[in-house]
């Protein structure tokens, strides 16, 4: 049953199960916030339990983070729906290959939210695991809700109810506005074969597997019908329209409760709920608690859940699909997932209906809906947001593309292309790696000198009506990208080390393993110094790397990474101790006869 008093944290539902490591994961999300997917990387391996700001204390951590499973990480995000980070950072550009821009085929939005997870043990063994979300990958604080399931592929037979999981996976490619290599898309095909051959089981109370429903996929506008009849229903979804409202109030003659967002509801003519027994919002306090936890981001309902009493049982079906028009006639790509179980208690089991959901404490959650009429805009006001509307749609179909040129005083990073924006919207631009307050005027070509470590394909837009007293509208994109030289990272992590005495401590942290490397780095427990020990010679270096030798010599591949990124590159050699080469060659020829 939906407990509303149960938190999950979202970085959870990628952790391996015990003797399992994580091969791939696909993460599908109509908005995305760049500093959240820095995050998930170190969170996953590292077991850690800090929120997403402690983890971006420390750029060496993300980026041993991101190396580690940054390849088999593959973000897929609505072309549109890319916020513009809250501070500059050179990182982003490691997340380049891990993030596909996507669009919906029939001109509604890329809106799924589901999380594919494939783990491998040392015998090869696979486990696959799904979750079903209302919430995007972004700081945001709202009420959400989850379906998550484990389970092994089959050898051969397919699974009727995963078909449509599949198809949406083996569907990513076509919707990709760039490019995907031919491994990624080799990794989808393969992936998508296996969730045809698993039976995801439902959760305790449910007794059918979990059946997937993806909307949004052919050309059919025909609405959606999760079912033809039942006797009772609950919907609940943050953003309403009449249409999908009147579509789903068919099913029942019986009693209708609806939960949504307060100001949703008083958007919709009064007459919109006359078919609703009950329409409920979330309490104030409810609502505050959120605000209070993190004002800057958005609180409130999110959740989108369905559940319809028929006969002797209950079919929830929960995932990403609003009571919306775009999302029940096939505009928008959306996900649902469905499971059934009783709805009363029979034979000693407990039902999972309606009432139960209520009795769980949802319903104290709750205050019935009030009606307050929305506030009148002036025609400026109205003027102004619509042409921002329509200058977002213009930017994110624009063709745009980053050119990247080396010059002598560092490499020019140049956007090119073409759009047109409605009169009376002024818009700026600036590459995300560089700070908001380098942002110049939209006029193309526009370009920056920059570092190689700053390069990047994501840019940054803000759009704007001046004078109107109308929010900005921004957002980031990822481009198209030529001439981009290789070996960004070694530049990177040469301005992340700095000097002999970090590099030497952040070695000795590594040999440690992530989880430890997440307490030097936040300084939890002893700290650095006590913890670790450190000193500029390189013989207690050289003990901590022949103990990890001849105990774990996996743990060297960390330092093999970084030491042939830092040798990459003149500055990075300048960086590395004196002997401390000799010593790593020593190390690596006693363990598999080979030097560096």
């Amino acid at each position: 049953m939906l407990a509303p008093d149960v938190r999950v944290v979202a970085m959870d539902l990628l952790r391996p199960p015990p003797g399992y490591h994580l091969d791939q994961a696909i993460l599908t999300t109509y908005s995305l916030d760049l500093e959240t997917l820095l995050a998930i990387p170190l969170a996953v391996l590292a077991h850690a339990d800090q929120g997403v700001d402690a983890l971006l204390a420390d750029p060496l951590l993300l980026v041993e983070g991101l190396r580690e499973v940054g390849s088999r990480l593959h973000v897929f995000v609505d072309e549109g729906g890319m916020a513009v980070p809250r501070a500059a950072r050179e990182l982003y550009s490691l997340l380049e290959p891990s993030v596909h821009p996507v669009r919906a085929p029939n001109g509604g939005a890329f809106h799924p939210k589901v999380w594919i997870a494939r783990f491998v043990d040392d015998r090869h063994d696979v486990r696959l695991r799904v979750a079903i979300l209302s919430r995007n990958l972004t700081f945001d604080r709202s009420w959400d809700v989850a379906l998550t399931s484990e389970a092994v592929p089959a050898a051969k037979r397919k699974s009727r109810p995963s078909r449509d999981l599949a198809k949406l996976v083996r569907a990513l490619p076509d919707l990709s506005t760039l490019e995907l290599p031919g491994d990624v898309r080799a990794t989808l095909e393969a992936l998508a074969g296996e969730i045809e051959r698993t039976r995801f089981p439902s959760p305790g109370g449910f007794s059918d597997p979990i059946v997937f429903h993806s909307l949004g996929l052919s050309q059919s506008r025909k609405a959606w019908t999760p079912l033809s009849s039942g006797s009772r229903l609950l919907a609940m979804a943050p953003f309403l329209s009449r249409t999908a409202l009147d579509q789903l109030s068919r099913v029942t003659g019986g009693e209708r409760t609806l939960v949504a967002r307060q100001d949703q509801l008083d958007e919709l003519p009064a007459d919109a709920l006359e078919r609703w027994s009950e329409v409920l919002v979330l309490a104030d306090a409810v609502v505050d608690e959120a605000q209070d936890e993190g004002p800057s981001s958005p609180s409130g309902l999110h959740a989108k859940l369905l559940a319809i009493e028929h006969g002797w049982n209950v079919t929830w079906w929960v995932g990403s699909a609003n009571l919306s028009h775009a999302a029940w006639y096939g505009a928008n790509v959306e996900v649902m997932a469905e499971v059934t179980g009783l709805k009363g208690r029979q034979n000693g089991r407990s039902g999972e209906g309606i009432d139960r959901f209520f009795e769980s404490g949802f319903r104290g959650l709750c205050e019935p809906y009030r009606r307050c009429e929305p506030a009148s805009e002036s025609e400026g006001v109205a003027a102004a947001r619509h042409a921002l509307h329509l200058a977002r749609k213009e930017l994110v179909d624009a063709d745009l593309r980053v050119v990247c040129v080396e010059s002598e005083d560092g490499w020019s990073w140049v956007l090119q292309g073409d759009v047109t924006l409605p009169e009376g919207v002024h818009a700026e631009v600036w590459p995300v790696s560089v700070p908001e307050e380098s942002a110049r005027t939209l006029e193309l070509p526009v370009a920056w000198i920059l570092p190689v470590a700053r390069l990047t394909a994501f840019a940054a837009f803000r759009l704007h009506v001046p004078g109107s007293g109308v929010d900005a509208e921004r957002l980031t994109r990822k481009l198209p990208a030529e001439g981009m030289p290789e070996g960004r990272i070694n530049h990177v992590l040469r301005g992340l080390i700095g000097s002999p005495e970090h590099l030497l401590r952040f070695l000795r942290a590594l040999l440690g393993g992530l989880e430890a490397l997440v307490d030097w780095g936040t300084g939890d427990g002893e700290g650095a110094e006590g913890q670790w020990g450190f000193g500029l010679g390189g013989d207690t270096l050289l003990e901590d790397l022949v103990r990890a030798a001849s105990r774990d010599p996996e743990r060297l591949e960390p330092i093999r990474r970084i030491l042939d990124d830092l040798c990459a590159t003149d500055e990075g050699r300048r960086i590395i101790p004196e002997g401390l080469l000799d010593t790593w060659n020593a190390v690596e020829q006693a363990v598999d006869g080979t030097g560096t």
